[in-house]
């Protein structure tokens, strides 16, 4: 049990900082295009939103390839796709059960399936974060222009 254990805090900790790394990039790249800007259009304002969702999945995708690459490198299945199907349904908490652990990893599991939706919230918090700085400039516009 300890071996699952501590594996799955290193690859919890490792989806953590792939996370971390890529949502500081990718927001402080947002946060650079827009410094000079007083307010944001309803276009570039999507156009941003889908580049941030496309980083997001990119993220979790390979947040889930770590894992499937972990249990990979323990034969806990044939291949490397069942490897990958398995963690991508278990972290995204989908949970298909037609694809088991075997009994010496099963614990891993669970905690793919916590750290699946901690990684899902802290993306979500990024969107609103976004869309909350774009509400905000949108308001601050309308308010200043009234004002005049």
């Amino acid at each position: 049990m300890w071996r699952q254990f501590v594996a799955a805090l290193i690859l919890c900790t490792s989806n953590v900082g792939i996370h971390g790394l890529g949502t500081y990039a990718i927001l402080h790249w947002i946060l650079r295009a827009l410094k000079n800007r007083s307010s944001v259009s309803l276009a570039r304002a999507g156009w941003i939103m889908l580049r941030l969702v496309v980083v997001l999945l990119s993220l979790h995708a390979l947040e889930v390839a770590v894992w499937a690459q972990f249990y990979a490198s323990w034969r806990c299945f044939p291949d490397g796709e069942t490897a990958y199907y398995y963690s991508l349904v278990t972290y995204t908490t989908l949970g298909q059960g037609d694809v088991l652990l075997p009994r010496a990893w099963r614990i891993t599991g669970g905690w793919e399936a916590m750290i699946g939706v901690l990684m899902f919230g802290w993306s979500t918090a990024a969107l609103i974060a976004f869309a909350q700085y774009v509400h905000t400039a949108e308001v601050k516009k309308y308010s200043s222009g009234a004002a005049e």
